[in-house]
């Protein structure tokens, strides 16, 4: 046999292994697509309350070119391991181009809790040919329900509902949210939630931290809804934006199953003016003057404005007082948030010799670009009648004209022109037993009276001494 021959012979056994190959790679290829199997969906979502029961289907498709036996359906999931799921047919047989409905059954557990929903598990359809699988997802559903939500800015009421805009709020605003919390179970389940608890937060607005604030709402019936309402106040520290408010209601039935809701992406929107000098503080001290002729002012300014504001003029003002004062020494005033944005100082004025008791209003003026007027607060100063220090007043044993010991009290007399200027009594005062009451006649009876009973006494211890010797 010849080198070409060889090379023919080696070259066709190789055209033929290849062609083997092709064949049996083509053979596998048919073998595997005639055995195919399709699921209707790949999620099977279910809802319901506590205590209810469920049912759902789906659909198994043989979409092979052969006949599909010993096919068995099987759920894995721990989440769902309270819920008493059962699935009819577990295990069937489908013919090519068939479908078999699967149906599956369970309850929502009395004591769920709803915030945790879905819960999951995966149910898989399988034999040795073929395997397939969905999601099964069952969502409690809470029975609590938030309606009639509103928030007022300033006075301003706007409904509002996942994704809204409030608008028209400043700093320092007052916003007061409130809406309804709803029982969603039936007169016929007669199922109460207790205790419910609203929390609503405004993110991020007090310097980077939220306001949040709850209220409990108490028990709801069945069917029956409560109200509530939180007031807020915006910060007068705060920047121009939008801030997001969640309101939250949540508590647990009679049955132990817990509810939830909530209603969030709902902006609050803040907005400053390009310029504003505001007012913060106006106090006096002493609020009330009498004899005193100076009182203080404090006045705390804040920038609440867009603008850095370098022309900030303060003015005092009250006519019945004889006030008209300007300062115009402030320093410049940063807008934005922090300490660099406010200002604060204390003006000393005195009172007009000659006024008379009465209430004196005040005016405080705070103006931006130096004389546009940003801001007015007043206050009122009290100016009571300046009256002489009381006498001291007369002790009660003074008044009674005795002491338990004997005191002798002198006073020095003082030149004639200081008494004279003083009218102090000049003469001493050098008797005692006036002072307690008693008169000299009186003392000298008592005294005779002791020396009598004396001499009484000593005559009976002579007169005894005298009988006992005789006896």
């Amino acid at each position: 046999m010849g080198v070409a021959t060889m090379k023919q012979n080696v070259s066709l056994a190789l055209v033929k292994s290849l062609a083997f190959l092709l064949l049996f790679i083509a053979g596998s290829a048919v073998a595997l697509g005639a055995a195919e199997i399709g699921l209707s969906q790949a999620t099977l979502a279910i809802s319901d309350k506590p205590t209810k029961g469920f049912s759902s289907t789906f659909t198994v498709a043989n979409n092979g070119t052969v006949n599909l036996t010993g096919l068995s359906v099987a759920l894995s999931s721990t989440e769902l391991s309270g819920f008493n799921i059962t699935i009819s047919p577990s295990a069937f047989s489908v013919n090519a181009g068939s479908t078999q409905t699967v149906t599956v059954t369970g309850t929502v557990p009395k004591d769920i809790n709803t915030r945790l929903s879905p819960f999951s598990g995966t149910v898989s359809v399988s034999n040795a040919q073929v395997s397939q699988s969905l999601t099964l997802d069952v969502n409690a559903i809470t029975q609590l329900s938030l309606d009639s939500l509103k928030i007022v800015v300033d006075g301003k009421s706007k409904s509002v509902d996942t994704g809204d805009t409030v608008k028209d709020a400043k700093p320092g605003s007052k916003v007061e949210i409130k809406g309804d919390v709803e029982n969603l179970f039936t007169d016929d389940e007669d199922i109460v939630i207790e205790d419910v608890e609203v929390t609503i937060t405004i993110e991020n607005i007090d310097d980077d931290e939220d306001l949040e604030e709850e209220i409990d709402v108490g028990d709801v019936d069945a069917d029956e809804q409560e109200s509530f309402r939180i007031e807020f106040q915006v910060p007068e520290d705060v920047d121009d934006g939008e801030y997001e408010v969640t309101i939250q209601a949540e508590a647990e039935d009679e049955n132990g199953a817990k509810h939830f809701v909530e209603v969030k992406n709902i902006d609050l929107e803040v907005e400053k003016d390009r310029n504003e000098i505001q007012i913060r503080k106006v106090s006096l001290s002493p609020a009330k003057i009498s004899c005193s002729k100076t009182f203080n002012i404090n006045v705390g300014l804040k920038n609440q404005g867009r603008d850095d504001e370098d022309e900030v003029v303060v003015r005092i003002e009250s006519s019945d007082l004889e006030i008209d004062f300007e300062d115009t020494s402030i320093p410049e005033l940063d807008e934005g948030t922090g300490s660099d944005t406010e200002f604060a100082k204390g003006y000393t004025f005195k009172v007009p010799d000659g006024i008379e008791p009465g209430n004196y209003p005040i005016a405080v003026k705070s103006f931006y670009d130096t004389d546009t007027l940003s801001n007015i607060k007043n206050i009122d100063l009290v100016v009571e009648e300046c009256s002489k220090a009381a006498p001291s007043p007369v002790s009660d044993l003074e008044e009674e004209g005795g002491f338990e010991e004997d005191t002798t009290v002198v006073v020095t007399p003082a030149d004639e022109e200081e008494t004279e200027d003083l009218g102090v009594i000049t003469e001493p005062v050098t008797s005692t037993t006036e002072a307690l009451g008693l008169s000299t006649p009186f003392l000298w009876a008592m005294g005779g009276l002791l020396v009598l009973g004396l001499v009484v006494i000593i005559v009976l211890v002579f007169v005894l001494v005298g009988m006992k010797k005789r006896d």
